[in-house]
């Protein structure tokens, strides 16, 4: 299976996995409110999520670019992306896994 596909798969396991994360985090805030009615949570986790997915393509980018200087350049940034995705997947996963 080529790294496009392996990507695809993965970026849709992300998907699923942060899907679950924000339903875990909106429960954890409406319970937090009881107490400190201005706590807020899922604001700052999809903002967390944009920032990490900023960074992914920019490390990735990176990566790719200084580690080979020749046409296989995208392959690294792809692999680097699979791989970072992959890693955040599970991280979801096994934090926010209920």
């Amino acid at each position: 299976m080529c790294v496009a596909q392996k990507y695809k798969l993965a970026d849709e396991k992300l998907n699923a996995e942060y899907k679950k994360a924000i339903k875990r985090t909106e429960e954890e805030e409406t319970a937090l409110r009881q107490n400190w009615p201005h706590a807020e949570l899922v604001s700052l986790f999809r903002s967390s999520q944009r920032a990490w997915l900023k960074f992914r393509d920019a490390e990735c980018e990176f990566i790719g670019i200084s580690s080979t200087p020749s046409p296989w350049q995208g392959v690294q940034v792809e692999e680097c992306k699979l791989r970072m995705t992959i890693e955040r997947a599970e991280y979801f996963k096994s934090v926010y896994s209920g």
